[in-house]
């Protein structure tokens, strides 16, 4: 049986779908905000929301800030996203996962499918399966998953906030607070242990919490305590909207620079931290290191690691050139790289026109 696409009229998105397939309960949404620079590329991510909308509301706001990070981090891909709404405290169906690669299939290329939260790499293996519009899939001959390559460029953007806030790279003597120990976010705990930094950690997830507090002898917080502790960096790597106008007034950083996606609530979130003197690593510039490692599957050269490796590495200068630039222009620096994607984005559509 064939899953149903139901198409969502959605202003400024290409197309967006209502997934269903009755068989495998199977409800899902695909939303592909832009193909301009080449097929949306974005995760899929399955949680158990509260209802249809909200659900609707997150898989926008996330394949809106794939284009964003697409457009910044030069890869010739555009932005969407998927999402399945599923309950995590059960097994997850492989007629589940294969109905959703079919649905994938039913776009012809237009959408590329990868790993996100909630979907384990077995489950991703189990898409690709179905669907060869599929990245970021670990083999025995290569090792392509996202995770390792956003944890080292989320690593990258908080040494960017150091630098620019102190001139050193140097984690020692220096406190970072973790929100969120998941696949990337335990990766950046340990890229800082050993680079000597102090961790703060909080977690829903008590057991994750109790591993790395062990492991590094990290100081662990309850999740809302996170915001308030003393750090010289806030890394928010959960789900997103964690920055908004009851949070920030609470933080007691100097900057903040996370993987999370679509960390600010609003807008104005970004005029609010700015109030505050907290600089703020855009997030779609700060977490762009898997995207950037899976573009490389597109090389006609072949995948490699250690040219992935190099462009993940230029995020901290990208970053620097964002600080520098809202300087001068009095803005965010959110502001600041979001201006900077459209700008972009409208020279490849004028371009198209021609």
């Amino acid at each position: 049986m064939e899953p149903k696409l139901e198409r969502i009229d959605t202003p400024d998105f290409e197309e967006v779908y209502k997934v269903t397939e009755k068989e495998s309960g199977l409800i899902a949404i695909i939303a592909i905000h832009s193909t301009v620079m080449g097929p949306a590329c974005g995760g899929v991510r399955l949680y158990h929301y509260d209802s249809f909308d909200s659900a609707l509301t997150d898989v926008l706001k996330l394949a809106e800030g794939m284009t964003y990070k697409t457009l910044s981090s030069g890869v010739k891909l555009g932005g969407g996203k998927s999402v399945i709404i599923w309950d995590t405290n059960k097994p997850v169906p492989e007629k589940l996962l294969q109905a959703f690669a079919k649905a994938v299939n039913q776009l012809n290329g237009r959408y590329f499918t990868a790993e996100d939260v909630g979907i384990s790499l077995d489950n991703l293996l189990v898409i690709k399966q179905t669907t060869p519009y599929t990245l970021g899939v670990e083999t025995d001959l290569d090792n392509k998953t996202p995770s390792p390559f956003t944890a080292w460029g989320t690593f990258r953007s908080i040494q960017s906030v150091l630098y620019k806030l102190n001139y050193s790279n140097s984690f020692e003597n220096k406190t970072v607070a973790i929100q969120g120990l998941g696949k990337v976010g335990s990766i950046i705990a340990e890229l800082l242990f050993w680079h000597g930094a102090h961790l703060i950690v909080t977690d829903s997830d008590k057991e994750k919490v109790r591993f790395i507090t062990k492991r590094f002898k990290a100081q662990a917080v309850l999740p809302d305590q996170i915001y308030s502790v003393p750090c010289d960096v806030f890394s928010p790597c959960a789900m997103g909207g964690s920055l908004n106008l009851k949070t920030i007034p609470q933080l007691r950083c100097k900057a903040v620079a996370g993987c999370a996606n679509n960390q600010l609530a609003t807008p104005e979130c970004g005029q609010l931290l700015k109030q505050r003197n907290i600089l703020y690593a855009p997030d779609f510039i700060a977490n762009a290191g898997g995207l950037i490692n899976i573009s490389f599957e597109a090389s006609e050269n072949g995948y490699d690691p250690k040219l992935a490796r190099k462009s993940v590495h230029q995020i901290y200068d990208k970053l620097l050139k964002i600080y520098t630039l809202a300087e001068q222009q009095n803005s965010t620096t959110s502001e600041t790289a979001m201006n900077i994607a459209h700008e972009t984005l409208n020279q490849a559509k004028s371009l198209l026109l021609k």
